[in-house]
């Protein structure tokens, strides 16, 4: 008895990103932070290993990559709005208390803030929107 196997959707380009925001992900927790906290440790380490493993699964066409990748998306979009939102009111909040030492402060927030829109916003919602169901 043949059975007719259905090749799996590949999806080279999501995959890559993925892992490409994986990997900045987990960098950006366990390099470039220069304090340790144990909330934004766990967070970030297992939202940069969720971002490889889909990407590896999406690249190889895995059959549970589609719905990993949704469940990443809806997580990362999550987290990804949850950090703009408060990056933005601390850096109000600095620039309105402190004056011009605040915006200084609030400047640094908000080049943060730029540099992790394309990969915890962006990402997710093309993701979201390339994995939907048809």
């Amino acid at each position: 008895m043949s059975e007719t196997l259905t090749p799996r959707a590949r999806h080279p380009w999501l995959g890559g990103a993925d892992l490409l925001a994986g990997a900045l992900v987990l960098g950006g927790v366990w390099v470039a932070l220069p304090a340790r906290w144990w909330p934004v440790d766990v967070v970030g380490t297992l939202l940069g290993a969720a971002f490889v493993v889909t990407g590896v699964g999406l690249l190889v066409g895995a059959p549970w990559s589609e719905r990993a990748g949704v469940l990443v998306g809806r997580v990362a979009l999550a987290v990804g709005l949850a950090l703009v939102t408060l990056l933005a009111v601390t850096a109000s909040h600095l620039a309105g208390l402190y004056g011009p030492v605040g915006r200084g402060g609030a400047l640094i927030l908000a080049v943060v803030g730029l540099l992790v829109v394309p990969y915890l916003v962006l990402l997710p919602v093309a993701q979201l929107v390339t994995l939907r169901k048809r």
